[in-house]
This record gives C-alpha cells, structure tokens and sequence, in this order.
C-alpha cells in the first residue's frame, strides 16, 4: 500500500468476522467524514469505533474488534 503512495491503512491482524468488519469500517470511515470543528486523526477515528463496537452486545468481545490496526505514515 505504501508503494502505491497510500498515506494509511487498516488492517487485520488474523481473520475477521464479517459484520463486525464492516461495522468498524463504516464507523471508522464516518467519523473520518463526519464536519466538525477540530477533524479528528485516523486513529482516534479508528479508537472510537472499536470502542463503539466494544458497547454493542453481539460483538463486545476482543475478537470482533481488537485485530484492526492502523499502518500509516504518522500524520
């Protein structure tokens, strides 16, 4: 990805299930998005919808969120 001259991206650390990637991807995405005053970095993007993920009752356990990491160039 970085070759490609990808600033950043998320990734998986072992094999995900499919809702609950999708669902941390919309949220992640969304908050990235979202108009606000002081946009927020894409780690605090991803952290706020794992910790979404986390409050919901199918997927609170660390297998549904915790292997997604962000690999980027620091800004």
């Amino acid at each position: 990805m970085f070759v490609a001259r990808a600033p950043a991206t998320v990734v998986s650390q072992w094999k995900a299930e499919s809702a609950s990637a999708r669902g941390l991807m919309l949220g992640f995405h969304q908050r990235l998005m979202a108009p606000s005053r002081k946009p927020l970095t894409k780690a605090e993007a991803l952290r706020q919808a794992a910790l979404k993920l986390m409050k919901s009752p199918g997927a609170n356990h660390t297998f549904y969120w915790a292997g997604f990491v962000l690999v980027c160039d620091g800004r």
